[in-house]
């Protein structure tokens, strides 16, 4: 048996924080700049928005989806990285970009279309009630 997803998650951030503290101890742990303030708001910002939120949010989904929809959706995740990457940030599009963006987009709609396939042959299947 697992743990559960808090649990889980938390152990994963600690160690990871571990992992970067000498790096972070050499490089040094106040930012350097003149708004450190504005600094540390972003942070906090970046910690409980972007990724105690999307945390929270993924482990909702995925307690009520099947174990493979999750693992294949979680690919969609480096495609919106790459769009926000070009859109957002200016960076060059690739033909690596581009194809990885297909082949993870291909996955996706292959899975759903065998989920949907699934879903209708359980019903199918299922007794009719009189």
């Amino acid at each position: 048996g697992g743990g559960d997803a808090l649990t889980t998650s938390a152990w994963a951030f600690g160690i990871g924080a571990v992992g970067l503290l000498p790096m972070a101890l050499a490089e040094g742990l106040v930012p350097h700049t003149a708004e450190a303030g504005q600094v540390l708001w972003l942070i906090v910002y970046v910690a409980a928005v972007p990724t105690a939120l999307a945390y929270a949010l993924y482990f909702a989904g995925a307690a009520v989806v099947r174990a493979a929809t999750v693992s294949v959706i979680m690919l969609l995740e480096p495609v919106s990285a790459a769009v926000i990457a070009v859109t957002v940030l200016r960076e060059r599009l690739t033909a690596a970009t581009v194809l990885g963006t297909l082949l993870l987009l291909a996955a996706v709609a292959g899975l759903a279309l065998a989920e949907a396939r699934g879903a209708a042959v359980a019903r199918r299947k299922e007794p009719v009630a009189v």
